[in-house]
């Protein structure tokens, strides 16, 4: 309140002014990068304005703004008459009031087995009429090659396609009749069915569930609708730069293995898929022993257990898969992939072989992606704020039950390809030899923190984390063991792993640029 007091009083300074026009241009062009973004912007811009340009307009006046302005708005604004403030505190931190009712209380996960070795976890927690189901079973990327790429995307989406009692409609309309929703997505090293229910309707919640593992049938019209859709964002990730330099990267780096493919799969690989291969693939790995199912929300544990027995007793009990997954390679030399784009913008993205979710060193590989990617990370404070040199910047990574991808990436001009790629490696470079500093790595850990406490409020996401922990083989309880482990780590872990992944290995840098743009020098 002294911060806004203060612009009230004062205003803003010509830095500041000046740093939120450039954040709220570079926003305005970031969003715009593909056909979606272009589409959003006019639908938006008519909708409400009745002017297709009114985006450009405001830009325009955004630019113009003053700083008589920005204290003119403030005072008229920002004022006390005006305010309301609206507090969520932890668990008694205010003062006990006897009209406050006691808190509902939530029990701790309860981990069966049902006879065809199915893992159900189960977490009653009594605070609201909701129940949510996530069904997780090992596959993915990881179990895909070259011939079928795409195929557990493309299984996902045509489970919920009908099953031999229930048509696609009747799926939908069964649960939007009780306000429930199904979903399915593909990962890296899964496929999970997700579904969501009030306390009412858990058996008929369950019953859809059972029905679209055991009995979807993949019809080929609905697949070939699927195959459509699936091509369409292939079509939709190559208009990307920041997706077409991953892609570039991850070729690279793991030539040969499933990492280097793509998760929606080729235009190739998808024309190939039929209906009796997805079939196949659902017979091979939509089975009890490769699955885990969490349930939680306002459930008993022992009522689950005996509906989901009843309901999915008779999934084949199979093996569980990926239980060996082919190691992905070490580069033996750093690379320079380039390609182009009839883009406005040019990216670079430096990949390096990360951790498996197994390896100790995965928490401080954490902690390095949540410093490099916020407001205060060195790559944003040096390349862009201080040298101007980049519309956005940032980390990620792809974990995987092998060791996945760690990239560095940004978004710049054109023109300023060469400088920035300087000054990107050698922010790179100072990481691998400093490590982080004191204040980044509490920084960090503190949002790491805070981050899964935050998801974990949710029961949907937290029943799909823990189902997902459960399946890799970390445990259902793997989120308890995270804060001790993520607060664990020291400067000095830091610095090592650093040194081990981002100095000591080869790395993939692509480059994505407009045509006519020269290319880069190759020193490295």
């Amino acid at each position: 309140m002294q911060i806004v007091e203060d612009i009230r009083c004062n205003g803003v300074t010509v830095e500041e002014l000046a740093k939120g026009k450039k954040i709220a241009l570079s926003q305005e062009l970031a969003s715009l990068r593909t056909m979606r973004g272009q589409a959003t912007d006019l639908g938006t811009n008519w909708f409400l304005t009745r002017n297709l340009n009114f985006g450009r307009e405001y830009l325009e006046k955004v630019q113009g703004v003053t700083l008589d302005d920005i204290k003119c708005v403030a005072v008229q604004y920002l004022s006390e008459e005006n305010l309301t403030i609206v507090s969520l505190n932890p668990n008694g931190s205010l003062a006990s009031k006897s009209a406050i009712a006691a808190p509902v209380a939530i029990a701790e996960i309860q981990k069966f087995e049902l006879s065809n070795g199915l893992r159900i976890l189960v977490r009653e927690d009594a605070r609201l009429p909701l129940v949510a189901m996530s069904a997780i079973f090992r596959c993915g990327l990881l179990s895909e090659t070259e011939a079928n790429n795409g195929i557990t995307r493309l299984a996902a989406k045509t489970l919920l396609k009908g099953t031999k009692t229930r048509s696609a409609e009747q799926i939908a309309d069964q649960l939007e009749a009780v306000g429930g929703e199904i979903t399915a997505q593909a990962g890296n090293n899964s496929l999970a069915v997700n579904l969501d229910v009030t306390l009412p309707d858990l058996a008929l919640g369950t019953a859809i569930l059972a029905d679209v593992l055991l009995n979807a049938t993949m019809p080929a019209k609905a697949v070939a609708r699927e195959k459509e859709i699936q091509l369409a964002k292939i079509k939709d990730e190559d208009e990307k730069p920041t997706s077409v330099a991953r892609n570039l990267v991850k070729r690279a780096l793991f030539p040969g293995h499933p990492l280097a493919l793509r998760p929606e799969g080729t235009p190739e690989s998808i024309s190939r898929v039929a209906s009796k291969d997805l079939l196949a693939f659902r017979d091979r790995y939509l089975v009890a022993r490769n699955g885990a199912i969490a349930i939680f929300g306002n459930v008993k544990a022992n009522e689950v257990r005996d509906l989901f027995e009843q309901k999915l007793g008779a999934l084949p009990s199979g093996q569980l898969a990926l239980t060996n997954p082919l190691p992905s390679p070490q580069l033996a030399e750093t690379k320079i992939v380039e390609t182009e784009r009839e883009k406005a913008q040019a990216v670079l993205l430096a990949g390096f072989r990360g951790a498996d979710i197994f390896s100790p060193d995965r928490y401080a590989l954490e902690l390095i992606d949540e410093a490099s990617s916020d407001l205060g990370s060195r790559l944003f404070v040096r390349i862009r704020e201080q040298m101007g040199l980049a519309y956005y910047v940032g980390a990620a990574q792809i974990q995987a039950l092998v060791p996945g991808l760690f990239a560095f990436y940004l978004g710049t001009d054109p023109e300023k390809i060469e400088p920035v790629k300087q000054a990107f490696l050698d922010e790179i470079h100072k990481l691998s030899s400093d490590g982080l500093t004191a204040a980044e790595l509490a920084r960090a850990k503190k949002k790491l923190i805070g981050q899964q406490q935050i998801q974990n409020q949710s029961n949907d996401v937290f029943a799909y984390m823990t189902a997902l922990d459960e399946l890799y083989g970390l445990g259902f309880n793997h989120y308890q063991e995270l804060e001790a482990k993520v607060n664990a780590v020291t400067l000095e872990d830091v610095k090592r792993v650093a040194a081990k992944y981002f100095g000591k290995q080869a790395y993939v840098l692509a480059i994505v640029r407009p045509p006519g743009k020269p290319s880069v020098s190759k020193s490295n």
